[in-house]
C-alpha cells in the first residue's frame, strides 16, 4: 500500500479541523488566527471550509516579530490603544455566528525574551479588557471554536534539537497527526470513541458527586514533606466536561486537538494546601520552571520558581490569577505523555498530566453559570480575571482522591493513573 505524502495528510488534517474540530456548518463563516509561517496548512483550511459550505472564510495573520518591535518600541503612552474595528469585528463574528479556528506553533521561540514583562503585560490587559465579551462568549461556548497545532522549523528543532531543521519537522507532523488521530483510517470515528470513552470519567464524576478533589505525591522533596498536597474544593453544582462541546445551537464541536483530559469548574475560594508544576508553564509565553505554589482559601499566596519567578510574579499581578480557574484529569497514558516529549506548548502538554488553571473560569463548569452574569457568577464561586494559564501538576506518582457530597471517599487515579472504577 502506498503511504499518503504529507501534502495528502495535511488536506486530511485540515478536514478534520473543519469537520469536527469547529464543526463547520452549511453557510457558516470561519475566522482562521494564524502566523505566517503556518501560511501552506492554512491554505488547505480554507479549502476545506469552502468545501464544507463555508460562507466565508477570514484569516488573522499574527507576526510576532511586528509585535516585539511594539513592546520594545512604542511610547508608553500609546501601550494602551487597540482600534475600534479590532473590537467591532469580534462583535460582528459573535453575532452572525462565526466559527473560529486559532492555529498554535511557535515561529520565533524566546522571541519576547528581551521585553519586559509588564510591558506584555500592560497590552494584554488592554486587549483582555475591550475583547472581555467575546473571551466570555468564547469560554462559554456560544460559538464553536477550535485550537490546533501547525509544526514550524523552530518549534520543531527544540522538541527535536538533536534532528536536522527538516527531519524536525517532519518528526513533528507525524507526532501530531498521530496525536490528533489522524492516522486513523477514519479519524472522526476514533474522535466520537475518544469523546465517548473520556465522558465515562465525566458520569462517574457526576455519580459520585464529587464536590472535592485532593491531589497528594508522596514523593518526598528536600524539606521532607510530600511533593504536593493540594485539596481543591468545587462548586456546589459542579458539572464535569469531556472532549466535546456543544454550541447553544446544538451543534458539538471539540475545543482543543488533541484533548486528553476531563476538567471542572473550582470554587474561587475552596482551594488550600501546595503543589509543583511537574512542567514548563509559559506565561507571556516567557518560561517557567519548577514552580511552588501554596494556597490559602483559594489564594496563591506564596510562591517560588526555580527558573522564570519575576514572570510568574507579573503574571500574578493580573487581578484574578492568583486564583483558580480550572482543574483537569488527565491520565499518565495520555498519548501525549507517552510521546515523552516537552511540546513547550500548553495546548500539548496540557494534555500529557493533570492540570491546573489560574484565571479565569469556564462557565460550563458549573451549572446554570453560563446564564448568569460575571457578578452572579463570581459569588456563586466562578472565578474571573483578563487572564487564563494551564499549569501542569501530574506525576507517575499522584494519587486524586474525591470527597464525596456524602462526605465519603473515593479513589479516582493512583500513580497518575484512572483507577479501573472510574471506566465502569
Amino acid at each position: 500500500m502506498t503511504m499518503p505524502t504529507l501534502a495528502q495528510r495535511m488536506v486530511q488534517y485540515a478536514e478534520l479541523l473543519v469537520k469536527i474540530g469547529v464543526n463547520l456548518q452549511p453557510a457558516q463563516s470561519l475566522n482562521i488566527a494564524a502566523d505566517l509561517g503556518h501560511r501552506d496548512f492554512v491554505k488547505e483550511v480554507v479549502g476545506a471550509a469552502y468545501r464544507a459550505g463555508a460562507k466565508y472564510v477570514n484569516v488573522d495573520w499574527i507576526d510576532t516579530p511586528s509585535l516585539r518591535m511594539r513592546y520594545l518600541y512604542s511610547q508608553p503612552e500609546h501601550l494602551d490603544e487597540l482600534p475600534d474595528f479590532a473590537v467591532a469585528m469580534r462583535r460582528e463574528w459573535l453575532d452572525q455566528n462565526w466559527a473560529r479556528l486559532a492555529l498554535i506553533g511557535d515561529e520565533f521561540p524566546g522571541i519576547f525574551d528581551d521585553v519586559e514583562p509588564a510591558v506584555m503585560q500592560r497590552v494584554q490587559k488592554t486587549r483582555a479588557r475591550l475583547m472581555r465579551f467575546f473571551s466570555e462568549a468564547q469560554m462559554a461556548n456560544k460559538i464553536a471554536w477550535c485550537v490546533a497545532g501547525v509544526p514550524t522549523p523552530a518549534w520543531a528543532s527544540k522538541v527535536y534539537p538533536h534532528l536536522s531543521s527538516e527531519q524536525a519537522v517532519a518528526q513533528l507532523w507525524d507526532e501530531i497527526l498521530r496525536l490528533v488521530r489522524a492516522d486513523q483510517p477514519d479519524p472522526i470515528a476514533a474522535w466520537r470513541q475518544h469523546d465517548q470513552n473520556l465522558r465515562k470519567v465525566t458520569q462517574f464524576m457526576q455519580a459520585k458527586q464529587v464536590r472535592r478533589l485532593r491531589f497528594f505525591d508522596p514523593t518526598p522533596t528536600e524539606d521532607g514533606l510530600p511533593s504536593t498536597d493540594l485539596s481543591i474544593g468545587l462548586t456546589d453544582r459542579p458539572v464535569w466536561v469531556a472532549a466535546s462541546s456543544v454550541t447553544p445551537q446544538g451543534v458539538r464541536f471539540l475545543p482543543n486537538m488533541p484533548t486528553e483530559e476531563v476538567f471542572t469548574t473550582p470554587h474561587r475560594l475552596r482551594v488550600n494546601g501546595y503543589v509543583r508544576l511537574s512542567k514548563p508553564a509559559f506565561p507571556f509565553q516567557r518560561e517557567v520552571r519548577n514552580a511552588y505554589m501554596r494556597f490559602a482559601e483559594g489564594e496563591v499566596v506564596e510562591f517560588r520558581a526555580e527558573h522564570g519567578e519575576d514572570v510568574l510574579k507579573t503574571f500574578f499581578d493580573i487581578a484574578g490569577t492568583r486564583y483558580l480557574g480550572e482543574v483537569a484529569l488527565v491520565d499518565m497514558r495520555s498519548p501525549v505523555n507517552q510521546s515523552g516529549l516537552v511540546f513547550y506548548d500548553g495546548l500539548f502538554d496540557e494534555n500529557a498530566v493533570c492540570h491546573i488553571a489560574f484565571g479565569n473560569a469556564y462557565p460550563e463548569g458549573m451549572a446554570g453559570a453560563t446564564e448568569m452574569s460575571s457578578d452572579e457568577r463570581v459569588a456563586a464561586g466562578v472565578n474571573h480575571s483578563d487572564a487564563h494559564e494551564d499549569m501542569m501538576i501530574g506525576t507517575a506518582t499522584m494519587n486524586v482522591t474525591g470527597v464525596c457530597a456524602d462526605g465519603s471517599e473515593v479513589v479516582i487515579m493512583q500513580n497518575g493513573q484512572f483507577v479501573d472504577a472510574v471506566f465502569v
